[in-house]
């Protein structure tokens, strides 16, 4: 199946664009301008335009428009790429905040942090990720009031690829934008190729802030922003079922290139596991093709030998991580289904940019296309058939209650400090949606455990009651961080070149690798497994030391285990002479993802016995058992 190149429609230049000499702005980069000046605008507005069409430009507007602007990336590779780019616009001075530009602890840390922010510093725009920010409102930064006046400094604020992030990293987003907004007005660019409308709906009617939707029009004699594309379906679920075949298309196109220091060819896989097992099979059987190829799958992000940046390479290896930021001339794409039509047409969208290209499709099942399309037809039949698992009712719901207990979490947390923080920092979460709910229950779940196995107390000291609020307050330290929790332990594994050192979460490695053995320093020297058959992995949560649970399976079935454990615990305590309620408990435990949320404090496999400290930043010792 072909797919028509497409055109987006064009105006005279206004604003910056005029000024700086362009013969033509897109439209809607226009409106975005026109939006950045409007000192009357609404309050936010939502940028809709795909992926090459030029959504970066008109940051330039509001950085322009600005004293102080904030651009945040939900990636760091994808902050330092764009980082470079604003440095190549003239009369814009950018600045990156991440944990590398950021020195000391304590009082310190929170000076290095406001600093940046300072309007007399120089710069027009910081660039940072999401994480940050949802450090300082949850008080990860420990100084209760001081941290907060980062929220002070911007006048506007863009996120762009904000539909990258699942409900619990949303709702931090959601969360954010009220503190900015609500402070001093910020103004808030949200820019996607496929937003998550449930978060525009939420700015709109949970945040009461009024949005301005500036979407860019396709149109058949416009600019032209996407070259022809040819949709090959496969009937394999994988690309691996179907790896030699793919690795002897990727050696005929390595063999026709000219020149083989440019990205060309992309692989996007569903699991870094896939990912990993594909670099290691070319470098076993495909080694011509090896040494033209890279791999930027998250999985070696802290290899000290691994050369992210570089992009002398003519074949990339990536996963969703390479869903956001491909900035390359891609030709030839090979590509799993995700599971969201946003996903799937991020991951289209990089090919067919500069030149025709041809995309080949894994898992996708049948679909009534015809011979050829239009690009906005074809991305209407992605979303027809990958559209969503939830009502829209259902998705705002569950965003109001997760932004509830940010903000409730947010006071909660600040209540043992020492500092007073005053009616300032109160303002910033109490007028958030269900703040009160989930402050009462906060309350009431840690009063009821401080009470707990004292004469006349309703909780025993090992009644079911007590183990499962034990269980819950674990639960909301996941609250603290962006996006949940997760073990990370360092790690050497064959990468297929060399053994190779990396960092990266333990339950997910040993559902995919063995452990050979554990060097000095602790690291895991793993070995990938040969057998498809689940791996027998058993964890213990607080609350429950003595009742191992089964955390073999994927996320979907480590998700249906909780299901099955979590309620039943619920059903089996006694609140009525406590003050929690059970149906907010129950609902606690419904919209969080637990798996994201939970932190194991003892995990087991095979011989070796994993045990996670708890207290402060997490730290994982692997010893061999003694059987």
């Amino acid at each position: 199946m072909r797919i028509r190149s497409a055109s987006l429609a064009t105006e005279p230049p206004v604003e910056g664009f005029a000024e700086r000499g362009f013969d033509h702005a897109r439209a809607f980069q226009n409106h975005v301008a026109q939006w950045a000046h409007d000192d009357d605008a609404e309050p936010v507005a939502v940028l809709r335009a795909p992926t090459g069409a030029g959504k970066t430009a008109t940051f330039y507007e509001v950085i322009k428009k600005n004293d102080l602007s904030l651009v945040v990336y939900p990636t760091n590779a994808l902050l330092d790429q764009q980082l470079e780019r604003f440095g190549e616009w003239d009369g814009i001075s950018a600045e990156p905040l991440n944990s590398d530009t950021l020195d000391g602890h304590g009082d310190g840390r929170v000076e290095d942090l406001l600093q940046l922010t300072d309007r007399f510093e120089g710069h027009d725009v910081v660039v940072t990720n999401p994480d940050i920010l949802q450090a300082i409102i949850q008080d990860q930064y420990h100084g209760s009031t001081k941290p907060m006046q980062f929220f002070d400094r911007f006048d506007a604020v863009v996120y762009d690829e904000f539909h990258f992030y699942d409900d619990l990293a949303a709702s931090g987003l959601l969360l954010q934008t009220h503190v900015m907004h609500d402070r001093r007005g910020t103004n808030v660019l949200l820019a996607s190729a496929t937003p998550n409308e449930s978060f525009v709906e939420f700015v709109e009617e949970e945040l009461s802030l009024p949005t301005r939707d500036i979407a860019a029009e396709y149109v058949s004699d416009g600019d032209q922003f996407r070259r022809p594309v040819t949709v090959e379906r496969h009937e394999a679920r994988t690309i691996n079922e179907e790896r030699e075949a793919v690795a002897e298309t990727i050696r005929e196109l390595v063999d026709d290139a000219d020149n083989l220091d440019e990205p060309q060819v992309t692989l996007v896989f569903n699991s870094v596991a896939a990912s990993n097992d594909f670099h290691a099979y070319l470098a076993e059987e495909y080694p011509d093709v090896f040494k033209h190829t890279a791999k930027d799958n998250g999985f070696d992000t802290n290899d000290p030998n691994a050369n992210l940046e570089s992009r002398d390479f003519f074949v990339l290896n990536t996963t969703s991580k390479g869903e956001v930021g491909l900035d390359y001339d891609i030709r030839t794409l090979f590509m799993e289904t995700p599971p969201t039509p946003s996903a799937f047409l991020q991951r289209f969208g990089r090919a067919g940019r500069e030149y025709e290209a041809t995309v080949n499709v894994f898992g996708l099942g049948d679909m009534a296309w015809p011979d050829e399309m239009r690009y906005p037809d074809f991305a209407a039949s992605i979303y027809d058939a990958l559209g969503a698992h939830r009502s829209r009712d259902e998705a705002i719901a569950a965003l109001r209650s997760l932004v509830g207990m940010r903000a409730a979490y947010a006071i909660h947390s600040r209540m043992t400090e020492d500092e007073w923080f005053g009616a300032e920092l109160f303002a910033d979460f109490e007028s958030v949606s269900e703040y009160g709910k989930w402050r009462a229950f906060f309350r009431a779940v840690d009063s009821t455990l401080e009470d707990a196995g004292e004469f006349g107390s309703p909780v025993m000291q090992n009644s079911a009651t007590r183990k499962i609020l034990d269980f819950a307050r674990h639960c909301f330290g996941a609250l603290k961080s962006l996006r949940g929790r997760s073990l990370s332990v360092d790690i050497k594994y064959p990468r297929g070149d060399r053994h190779a050192l990396t960092s990266y979460d333990l339950l997910t490695t040993l559902r995919y690798y063995d452990i050979e053995d554990i060097e000095p320093d602790g690291t895991l020297v793993v070995d990938r497994r040969e057998s498809t058959q689940p791996v027998a992995i058993t964890a213990r949560f607080p609350g429950y030391e003595n009742r191992p649970q089964d955390y073999s399976g994927s996320n979907s079935e480590i998700e249906q285990m909780f299901s099955r454990w979590i309620y039943p615990e619920v059903e089996e305590a006694d609140f009525t002479e406590t003050e929690v309620d059970e149906g907010v408990l129950r609902q606690f435990f419904s919209d969080l993802s637990l798996p994201k949320t939970v932190m194991p404090i003892e995990v087991r496999y095979g011989q070796y016995v994993a045990y996670v400290e708890q207290d402060g930043i997490p730290s994982v010792d692997v010893e061999r058992r003694q059987i």
